[in-house]
């Protein structure tokens, strides 16, 4: 039997404060999903990369969650996907896009990419722990 350490606890504790974080996240999206996503599609009439998922309107809840978060995506990389993907962002339709919304998204983006770095930092952290890594 193997001994419970400090380390052990702090991880655990870190590794739940981290999947609460990712269900608050995905709950925020599906609350956008379903009371903004008519705003969110009219301001994006014109990318033609985001028209091309609608097909996740159809998919219920978990459609609606995906298109929000794509739609989160295609703001946080709108400078690439303007310049290097032509035509597939619409670079009126993201400066237009409405400011307290695009925070929003940008914002959720932003705290789920940090929350998946976190997870993959507690991963390394308990494999090294356990032994099964040696650096």
């Amino acid at each position: 039997m193997s001994k419970v350490d400090t380390a052990d606890i702090v991880l655990a504790s870190l590794g739940g404060v981290t999947f609460l974080g990712m269900f608050i996240v995905m709950g925020y999206y599906l609350y956008l999903g379903y009371t903004r996503m008519d705003s969110i599609l009219e301001a994006v009439k014109n990318c033609s990369l985001i028209n091309s998922y609608r097909f996740y309107l159809f998919m219920g809840p978990w459609g609606k969650m995906m298109m929000v978060a794509g739609v989160g995506s295609c703001l946080l990389f709108s400078n690439y996907l303007i310049k290097h993907k032509h035509g597939a962002l619409d670079k009126g339709d993201i400066e237009n896009f409405p400011e307290p919304l695009k925070g929003r998204l940008l914002m959720l983006q932003y705290i789920g990419w940090v929350l998946l770095a976190s997870l993959f930092l507690e991963v390394i952290a308990v494999k090294i722990l356990r032994g099964q890594v040696q650096l």
